[in-house]
């Protein structure tokens, strides 16, 4: 069963003399528990198509349903309830803040999120063992090594229990063992029922996922199966 169906989905900037077409008519389906990474050169709309799907950016034409949400149908107060039910997001600068230590990092979208202060903690601290890094939480940023990093901000992204993690360049920083071991961790939460979307520029980084979807100029240009292991999963719809 489908989790996300993007439909003839097109986005036009107002360009300083003419219109810039970023995307041209982008129909992609992502099953429930799928890896799917995208690939693609700089400046081919991989920002613009992951920024569409992380309801941050409104499209110029064309759908995008998550768990049969029609995402730009919500006004922009129902769109931020779906983000933080829905989503969760991985980037490449990992955003952390310097002055909070890893548990309080993570607990940022639980406060966000209105969760009692009372279970915020022991949210955080289990999401921060999922990650490997459970005697760590009283860590400030400056004291992990990159990859104790990036998990810790793998641990906020799914605290939450999102279905659905948007990662942008998430081993873009790392060395290529740290990278590895990131990877790994996000088959783990593949098979622990989440479904990933990966835009990633390291060919080896993308041979990880289940699917390789090329984009070029604006358009998808290819896609096939690396290493399939899809299942399911259900999820209710935000209130």
């Amino acid at each position: 069963m489908a989790l996300v169906e993007i439909i003839e989905l097109r986005k036009t900037y107002n360009g300083a003399s003419t219109p810039v077409e970023a995307l041209r008519g982008i129909d992609l389906s992502i099953e429930e528990r799928e890896f799917v990474a995208l690939m693609g050169a700089s400046g081919c709309g991989k920002s613009t198509l992951l920024s569409i799907l992380g309801a941050l950016n409104v499209p110029s034409f064309g759908r995008v349903l998550v768990d049969t949400i029609d995402v730009y149908t919500l006004d922009v107060e129902r769109r931020a309830d779906f983000r933080r039910e829905y989503l969760g997001f991985v980037f490449q600068q990992l955003y952390l803040v310097p002055f909070l230590t890893a548990a309080e990092n993570v607990m940022l979208p639980l406060a966000a999120a209105g969760v009692p202060n009372t279970r915020q903690r022991d949210m955080a601290m289990t999401a921060l063992e999922r990650m490997g890094l459970g005697g760590k939480g009283a860590r400030l940023p400056r004291d992990l090594s990159g990859g104790e990093q990036q998990r810790v901000a793998i641990a906020r992204a799914v605290v939450n229990e999102p279905p659905l993690i948007l990662a942008d360049e998430p081993t873009g920083c790392l060395d290529s063992q740290t990278g590895r071991g990131i990877m790994d961790l996000f088959l783990r939460l593949r098979d622990d029922g989440l479904t990933i979307f990966m835009v990633t520029h390291d060919r080896g980084i993308a041979g990880y996922a289940d699917r390789l979807v090329a984009m070029r100029d604006g358009t998808l240009a290819a896609a096939g199966s690396t290493c399939a292991n899809v299942g399911s999963s259900t999820r209710h719809r935000p209130p």
